[in-house]
C-alpha cells in the first residue's frame, strides 16, 4: 500500500504543477482579454478553463482509484466529484473542502457547456463569474491539495 500512496503522492504532484501553469495562462489570457476585449482572448481563456478541469479530474480520478476503487459510469463526472468532497470515514479525508466543491461545480459545468455548445458565442458578462470562480479555486486548492499530502505523508509514515 505504501507503493500506490508514493505514486499517487507523485501524480498529485506532478498533475498540480501542471495545474498551476494553466492557472497562470489562463490569467494572462484574462487580462489580455480585459484590456483588448478581443472574442479570441475570451475563447483561449475558456480553453484553459476548460484544460483546468481536466487536470483537477484527473487527480480526482487517481484519489478515487486508490481509495475506492470504484467510479460510478453514469455521470461519472459530476459522481467524481461528489465522491472528492466526501470524508469517508476510516478510508481517507475529503480531497476538497465545501468551498472549493461550490466553485468546482461551476467550473465543471462552464467545462461541459464549453466541449458541448457549438455555434454559441460565450457570454463575456456570464464569463466573468467563471473567472472568479477560477481565482477562488486556485486559492483554496493549494490548502486543499496540502493537507492531503500530509494526509498521505502520515499514511505512508
Amino acid at each position: 500500500m505504501i507503493e500506490k500512496l508514493a505514486i499517487l503522492k507523485s501524480e498529485i504532484d506532478r498533475d498540480y504543477r501542471k495545474i498551476q501553469k494553466l492557472f497562470q495562462r489562463f490569467e494572462t489570457s484574462y487580462n489580455e482579454f480585459n484590456s483588448s476585449n478581443e472574442y479570441s482572448k475570451l475563447v483561449e481563456s475558456a480553453f484553459y478553463v476548460s484544460q483546468l478541469y481536466s487536470g483537477l479530474e484527473n487527480i480526482f480520478k487517481n484519489v478515487a482509484k486508490t481509495f475506492e476503487n470504484d467510479i460510478e459510469q453514469t455521470y461519472w463526472h459530476k459522481s467524481l466529484l461528489e465522491r472528492i468532497s466526501l470524508d469517508i470515514q476510516d478510508i481517507r479525508p475529503a480531497l476538497i473542502s465545501e468551498k472549493s466543491f461550490e466553485c468546482l461545480n461551476e467550473l465543471h459545468a462552464f467545462r461541459h457547456f464549453f466541449r458541448h455548445a457549438y455555434g454559441v458565442d460565450i457570454d463575456k458578462e456570464k464569463f466573468k463569474i467563471v473567472a472568479v470562480k477560477v481565482q477562488q479555486t486556485k486559492d483554496l486548492l493549494e490548502k486543499d491539495l496540502e493537507q492531503f499530502s500530509l494526509f498521505l505523508k502520515k499514511l505512508m509514515a
